[in-house]
């Protein structure tokens, strides 16, 4: 038997979205390609908005992002769905969100990653089910704290360090990726497409901000424009892998069952991509903007 014939299987060279995805186990309410494609798009759009805001209002939407994350986790990576283990990512995020905007220091976070291990540990340990699968559910909430610490990068972004001007770049590249994922084309073709075109858009869309002053009077011009185009390309190439990464570890060959887990597949590598995202806004950030 064909193995695309199975129920919940996708066919090996799609992503279960727009083509090749059989009817799901249990078919849910909301359709999950939809869902997701609706919250990538949102989600980035907001952070857009959050740029020309007081850095308390990233902090707000990185807290709303975590729990919804953390709910829909567990179904994503077809782990045991543990109160304990969803608990312990849902802290990790908030505690490091809330830490590095209170101290304006990304180090926190790496403070709170070291010791949402032992909890992560702990929460294991109290299970009283025999603890089957008990590496997958460990393996799978370190994972999760990973991807929880690594989107309080957003809240670091400050000006005169990392300036928050690195996200409207961002934000379009990740906005591109969304729309991609509507596509009718293979795997494949969708993951070059991901890598590429949300980082010619960044780029492009960054050298025209920069020559009409969006990144300060010191980036008009030719030669500091096409520095802050490069800068630009650079940030949208980061983000369209790791929406591509997620492309292909989250979707292909499997479909993602029902609204919590698509919701959390949307945010997952936006989130992923908060201390990337800072790293390259302390690196290049004279370029973007000053």
């Amino acid at each position: 038997m064909n193995t695309r014939d199975l129920p919940g299987t996708a066919d090996p060279g799609s992503f279960g979205t727009r083509r090749g995805g059989n009817l799901p186990i249990e078919v849910g309410l909301v359709d999950p390609a939809w869902t997701r494609l609706v919250v990538a798009g949102v989600v980035p759009v907001l952070l857009a908005i959050s740029a020309a805001l007081p850095a308390w209002m990233r902090l707000i939407v990185v807290v709303l992002l975590v729990p919804l994350t953390g709910q829909g986790w567990p179904a994503l990576v077809r782990t045991r769905h543990d109160q304990g283990a969803t608990a312990v990512i849902t802290l990790t995020g908030l505690c490091a969100a809330v830490l590095v905007a209170i101290t304006n220091d990304f180090g926190m976070a790496g403070v709170v990653m070291a010791f949402s291990v032992p909890a992560a540990f702990l929460a294991q340990m109290s299970r009283r089910d025999g603890r089957r699968n008990l590496v997958e559910d460990l393996s799978s909430t370190v994972t999760g704290n990973l991807v929880m610490v690594s989107g309080a990068g957003w809240c670091a972004l400050r000006t005169g360090i990392a300036d928050p001007a690195v996200i409207v770049p961002c934000t379009l590249a990740l906005f591109t990726g969304a729309l991609l994922t509507t596509l009718n084309v293979r795997a494949t073709v969708l993951e070059v497409l991901t890598c590429t075109l949300p980082a010619l858009v960044a780029g492009a869309v960054g050298g025209v901000l920069a020559s009409v002053g969006f990144f300060g009077a010191g980036h008009v011009g030719m030669e500091p424009a096409l520095q802050s185009a490069a800068a630009c390309l650079v940030v949208g190439f980061v983000a369209g892998v790791l929406m591509a990464v997620a492309n292909r570890v989250l979707w292909t060959h499997r479909w993602v069952p029902g609204g919590r887990a698509a919701v959390a597949s949307a945010i997952v590598p936006i989130l992923s991509l908060g201390a990337p995202v800072y790293a390259i806004a302390r690196i290049m950030g004279g370029f973007i903007a000053g």
